[in-house]
């Protein structure tokens, strides 16, 4: 679980701290820790923390490079809340993420500010967060590396789930006597407006559930003579953003079957015609005298 500590905060050190305070400050914190050992928690301050986590944060600190990327989040104090406790009010009034444009940067804080990111985004997708959710899909991500994957992943599983729920689907018996209400409840429309509010980086996700959608269909329709519930998910498909060739192919085929539907011409002529017959025989037989 990447959880972001920063030495600065945890070990109270002044921000233009130079070799000479940082070697000393080492040096007593190795001998505090002597007798642990690395799986341990040891106290730091008023943090109970890993003897291996420290001593990577101290490794860390020798580094000059990695020493500046700690002292940017630790004077960034918005960005050094979420990736320490997930607060949200980094991605308020439009500043995240422009604290630096450094990829390097991106990388390092890739697996924390990912894992802090991925866990809010996905809460708000189980617990139908549309505040939480428009919050987090309204920021642009840094195109550095794995970083929007890392981002997204935990949502993408999420995502994915639907798609094998649909396609596990096709393959039950039990669609021939599934109501309507039960086929609903695996794309049901608060799903819908959840994942029409992902980024951009789901589009490729909800055409795949488009695709599971037009394939139930057909397995509706073929094997169980389903128009009313093959009908009724294609709806459902089509509340989604789709691409246009997706999209068109769910449009297809409800087209289909709303022709099925109707009466042919043929058959609504006839019946007009035989209705107009009897018409004049009935005025013929109480009006004329016939």
């Amino acid at each position: 679980m990447p959880i972001y500590i920063n030495p600065f905060k945890l070990f109270d050190l002044p921000l233009e701290v130079d070799a000479t305070t940082l070697k000393a400050h080492k040096l007593r914190i190795q001998e505090r820790m002597q007798h642990s050992k690395e799986t341990d928690l040891v106290y730091i301050g008023n943090s109970k923390v890993p003897k291996q986590t420290v001593l990577k944060l101290l490794k860390e600190l020798e580094n000059y490079q990695t020493r500046q990327y700690h002292l940017a989040i630790y004077e960034h104090k918005k960005l050094l809340n979420f990736l320490e406790y997930g607060h949200l009010n980094y991605f308020r009034n439009g500043q995240a993420l422009t604290a630096t444009q450094d990829a390097d940067f991106f990388k390092f804080i890739g697996p924390y500010f990912g894992y802090q990111y991925g866990e809010t985004l996905l809460q708000a997708i189980k617990t139908q967060d549309k505040e939480t959710l428009s919050l987090l899909a309204a920021t642009s991500l840094p195109m550095v590396g794995d970083f929007e994957e890392q981002c997204y992943k935990h949502a993408n599983y999420y995502v994915e789930s639907t798609i094998k729920e649909l396609k596990n689907l096709q393959g039950k018996q039990e669609l021939n006597h599934m109501s309507e209400r039960e086929l609903l409840s695996y794309l049901p429309n608060r799903t819908i407006e959840l994942y029409n509010m992902l980024p951009d980086y789901f589009y490729a996700a909800r055409n795949l559930i488009g695709n599971e959608v037009y394939q139930l269909s057909i397995v509706l329709i073929q094997n169980f003579g389903r128009s009313d519930g093959a009908s009724l998910m294609l709806r459902q498909g089509l509340k989604l953003k789709l691409d246009t060739t997706v999209r068109k192919n769910l449009e297809s085929m409800l087209g289909r079957f709303s022709m099925k539907s109707k009466f042919p011409s043929f058959i609504l002529i006839a019946i007009i015609f035989v209705a107009i017959l009897f018409m004049m025989k009935y005025i013929e037989t109480n009006f004329l005298g016939g």
